[in-house]
């Protein structure tokens, strides 16, 4: 098999934007970690620490990604194992909100 190279030019300024996005997501994430201990105790701080998880994994799973197309990442197992973390995650939370809706669904059809 040959590879054929890309002689073509790349606008880096969106990859750019990509990885300040990235870098955003992060620095929220380290910030709510001390208000979200805080609010851990309601059921909303779970749900919330739960979502801010999921984003977590996935602009890490994003990250490497990226880092992977353009060649900076040496280990590729490590971003196939990040992706297969941020699906689990995913996965996970939409199971806890499908059981949410269910039991809110329960609750509305209660007579009183």
């Amino acid at each position: 098999m040959f590879i054929v190279p890309i002689n073509s030019t790349i606008d880096v300024s969106k990859f750019n934007s990509f990885a300040s996005e990235i870098e955003k997501i992060k620095g929220v994430n380290t910030e709510s970690a001390s208000s979200a201990s805080e609010e851990a105790s309601g059921f909303r701080g779970i749900l919330q620490s739960l979502i801010d998880n999921v984003e977590k994994t996935e602009a890490i799973a994003a990250e490497d990604a990226y880092k992977l197309s353009i060649g900076e990442l040496d280990d590729p197992h490590t971003a196939m194992i990040n992706a297969a973390k941020a699906e689990l995650t995913l996965s996970t939370m939409m199971q806890i909100r499908n059981k949410l809706l269910d039991a809110y669904s329960e609750v509305m059809r209660i007579n009183l």
